[in-house]
């Protein structure tokens, strides 16, 4: 099992996910779990940025960040950078993957790609200009 920051210890009977823990057990949520269920993310092995395109990712089910009260300091300004950064990329390039997708690797309490991450970026074809309304017209 993946070490989380957040374990729970439970003070009496609780139910999950049809699953009923006695008094006293340690549940741990597993992120990497969540993030490669097909329930939550078809196709969770794909590379599919634009999954996250129509609809904000869920609080529960998307949490590359860890999450609780240990949730990491840098999270904030990550997703910032990551928006700018990604916002100038894609702008000018499409993204796709390098090869066949690798499992993760875990690195402390994150998970990294297994291949490290490698990318194919081409150059975006700038469309044609339209003509002016009033030339086409004439």
């Amino acid at each position: 099992m993946l070490p989380n920051p957040e374990p729970r210890l439970t003070m009496r009977p609780v139910e999950i996910g049809g699953w009923t823990y006695p008094e006293g057990v340690t549940l741990i949520a597993g992120a990497q779990l969540v993030h490669h269920d097909p329930a939550i993310y078809p196709d969770p092995y794909a590379f599919r940025p634009e999954r996250f395109l129509d609809a904000k990712p869920g609080t529960y089910t998307w949490l590359p960040f860890g999450g609780g009260r240990r949730r990491c300091l840098g999270a904030s300004f990550a997703v910032q950078e990551m928006r700018v950064v990604l916002r100038a990329a894609t702008a000018r390039f499409t993204v796709g993957p390098a090869g066949p997708v690798r499992r993760p690797r875990r690195r402390m309490i994150t998970l990294t790609p297994g291949d490290g991450g490698t990318v194919v970026l081409a150059r975006r074809v700038a469309a044609p200009a339209a003509e002016p309304a009033a030339v086409a017209a004439a």
